[in-house]
C-alpha cells in the first residue's frame, strides 16, 4: 500500500465522476497487501452489529463474510472502542486493543486466525449518530512498522474519502430524487416530506410545508429534526433508517396511523453506504384517504430510485432524451433502466407503463 497514495486518490475521484467503480478503488487498495481482505463497511453501535457494502480479497472467504455479519460483528473488540478512535486517521489494531488482549478474544481465535489472517488496520470515515462507516484491511502481516505505513496511507487518502461522503449526502447529489418527490407531492396535493438519516428535512411539497408549520401530526424539534407527536409514528420512522435493512429496493411501510405512509428510497450500494437512506413521509387527510402515488406504484414493483425517476418521466410524457438530460446521464443509461422497469413491472412498452400507472391510480 505504501507509495500508492497518488494512484488511490486518483481512483477515488474517478469513482466520484463515474469513470470507475468503488469496487475498483477497494481492489486497488487491497492489491497492495497480498492475501489481505479489505472492506468498506458500517457498524451500528445501537444494534452492536455491522454489514459490508464492498469487499475485496474475499475469494475462498465467502462463508467468513456471512459469519461476520451474522455473528462475529457482535464480538469484534475493535468495534467496541471505535467511538474513541479519531475520524479520518488510519490506525492499526494494536493501537486500539493490545495484542495480548486481542489474541485471547473469540474474534481472533475463531474468526481472524481461522481465515488465515492475523491483524488489521482501519479508518473511520464518517459517523452518523451511533453508526460508523469505516474502511478496513485485515492482513496476515504482523509487522507493526509495515502496518503503520499502511495506516499512514489511509490517513493521507482520508480527506478525499470524506469529501465523497459530503458530496453523496449533499442536495446536489440527491437533486433528481428530491425533485421527483416534490413533483409527486405537489401534483397529488399530498403532504410529502423527504427526510435524511439525521431526521432532517431535505425537501417538502407545499402541503408538506403547511403540515410542518402547523406541527400536527409532525413538526420540527428545537434541533430542527422531524418529530411526531405520536411515539409509535416516531419509532416507525426511525426504524426505516436502520442501515441493516435491505436497501436496494424501494420500500413502503404503512404507518400505525391512518392516512400516512413512509417510503424508503432504494438504491445501489453507493447510495446505501455513502449517501445514506432517505425516507419520504406521505400524509393524507384525517380519514386516511391516501391515494396511491407514482412513488408507491414504483415501490410496489420494487423499482430503484433511478428507475422510479424514469418511470415518472415516462408517465409524465417525457422522452428518453429528455429524461437523460434532466438526470444528467447518457441515453443508454436510461434505456438500460427502462428495460429493467419492463422486467419488474411485466410491461413491454412505454404505453404499457402509462396504462399501469393509470390503472393503479383509478
Amino acid at each position: 500500500m505504501e507509495g500508492r497514495t497518488d494512484e488511490l486518490v486518483a481512483t477515488i475521484y474517478a469513482a466520484l465522476l463515474g469513470e470507475t467503480s468503488w469496487q475498483s478503488f477497494l481492489d486497488e487498495l487491497n492489491g497492495a497487501s497480498p492475501g489481505a481482505l479489505s472492506t468498506l463497511f458500517f457498524h451500528d453501535m445501537r444494534a452492536n452489529a455491522g454489514a459490508m457494502a464492498y469487499v475485496s480479497g474475499s475469494e475462498g472467504r465467502e462463508k467468513a463474510l456471512g459469519d461476520y455479519e451474522s455473528y462475529y460483528s457482535n464480538l469484534n473488540p475493535w468495534m467496541r472502542k471505535v467511538a474513541v478512535t479519531p475520524i479520518g486517521r488510519g490506525i492499526i489494531g494494536e493501537a486500539i486493543v493490545s495484542r495480548d488482549e486481542f489474541n485471547r478474544s473469540e474474534y481472533y481465535n475463531d474468526y481472524i486466525r481461522r481465515n488465515g489472517l492475523e491483524t488489521g488496520l482501519g479508518l473511520t470515515l464518517h459517523r452518523d449518530n451511533a453508526c460508523y462507516f469505516l474502511l478496513s484491511t485485515l492482513t496476515d502481516d504482523k509487522d507493526v512498522d509495515r502496518n503503520l505505513a499502511r495506516a499512514d496511507t489511509l490517513t493521507q487518502i482520508a480527506p478525499h474519502l470524506k469529501r465523497a461522503f459530503r458530496y453523496y449526502r449533499s442536495g446536489e447529489f440527491h437533486a433528481a430524487a428530491l425533485d421527483l418527490g416534490e413533483g409527486v407531492g405537489d401534483a397529488s396535493g399530498l403532504g410529502l416530506i423527504v427526510v435524511n438519516d439525521d431526521l432532517r428535512v431535505v425537501r417538502a411539497s407545499a402541503a408538506g410545508q403547511q403540515v410542518l408549520a402547523a406541527g400536527e401530526p409532525v413538526g420540527l424539534d428545537v434541533m430542527g429534526r422531524i418529530r411526531f407527536q405520536d411515539r409509535d409514528l416516531q419509532t416507525s420512522l426511525q426504524a426505516m433508517f436502520n442501515h441493516g435493512r435491505s436497501g436496494q429496493t424501494t420500500e413502503v411501510t404503512y404507518a400505525p396511523q391512518p392516512g400516512m405512509r413512509f417510503i424508503r428510497f432504494g438504491g445501489s450500494r453507493v447510495l446505501q453506504f455513502f449517501a445514506g437512506p432517505m425516507v419520504a413521509i406521505l400524509i393524507g387527510d384525517a380519514r386516511g384517504n391516501l391515494k396511491p402515488t407514482l412513488l408507491e406504484v414504483a415501490a410496489s414493483h420494487g423499482l430503484s430510485l433511478a428507475e422510479t425517476r424514469v418511470f415518472s418521466g415516462i408517465v409524465g410524457g417525457q422522452s428518453i432524451t429528455e429524461i437523460a438530460r434532466s438526470a444528467g446521464v447518457k441515453r443508454e443509461t436510461i434505456r438500460s433502466q427502462l428495460k429493467s422497469i419492463f422486467t419488474k413491472t411485466g410491461t413491454t412498452s412505454q404505453k404499457d407503463i402509462i396504462r399501469l400507472a393509470a390503472g393503479i391510480s383509478r
